[in-house]
């Protein structure tokens, strides 16, 4: 996994352009979840009704953890949603939905044109879209006795992870965010100082 942080969207943000009489409409929102991503899907929807298609893609998350959709929304498959998705990996934005809304002017742009229009929208337009940086993290849970317990916050500081949550009853129970990338240096480095007595525990 790379330590390079990846970026995501500040606010909504939208941009327009017109290839052969066809008006292109790209709204960029910031989303976490499908429902906040099914809500702005349709309201684009309602606000641009009379458009002939309404193609996008997203993302959230990024690694192993990610998930991603496209859909062409009629147009030629492969030509709408995948290279808006590409153009998002391209520009390194996750946890965004990207939706180009196409008004057709007449003229037929062809299978590599649409591809161009849709993919070269999105890339004009993340630039100009405010975003801020995204460090992939992980939250785990450790389970200690109470002699253990001050190994786990050194380690913690060590590898800068923050904690979240901590309880004391017949053992310690710590919650704590750490960057993905240190997630198993800092699981192994714990199971062996702890002679495999304390396991890191990912959280979903």
């Amino acid at each position: 996994m790379s330590t390079s942080a990846f970026n995501q969207v500040v606010e909504h943000y939208q941009h327009q352009i017109k290839i052969k009489a066809s008006k292109f409409i790209a709204d960029i929102f910031p989303v976490k979840t499908e429902d906040e991503i099914e809500s702005h899907i349709s309201e684009i929807k309602k606000r641009e009704h009379n458009a002939n298609h309404h193609c996008y893609a997203w993302r959230l998350g990024v690694g192993d953890s990610e998930i991603w959709r496209v859909n062409d929304d009629g147009e030629p498959a492969g030509t709408a949603g995948k290279p808006i998705y590409q153009a998002l990996v391209g520009a390194n934005i996750t946890n965004v939905l990207a939706i180009v809304t196409r008004y057709f002017g007449g003229t037929k742009l062809g299978k590599g044109g649409l591809i161009r229009a849709y993919s070269g929208l999105i890339q004009e337009t993340m630039p100009l879209v405010k975003v801020r940086s995204f460090i992939p993290s992980k939250l785990l849970i450790c389970e200690c006795d109470f002699e253990h317990a001050n190994l786990v916050y050194r380690l913690m500081e060590n590898y800068e992870a923050k904690l979240i949550d901590q309880n004391y009853g017949s053992d310690v129970s710590i919650k704590l965010r750490i960057r993905e990338d240190q997630a198993d240096p800092f699981s192994w480095e714990l199971h062996e100082l702890s002679n495999g007595t304390i396991k890191a525990k990912p959280l979903s």
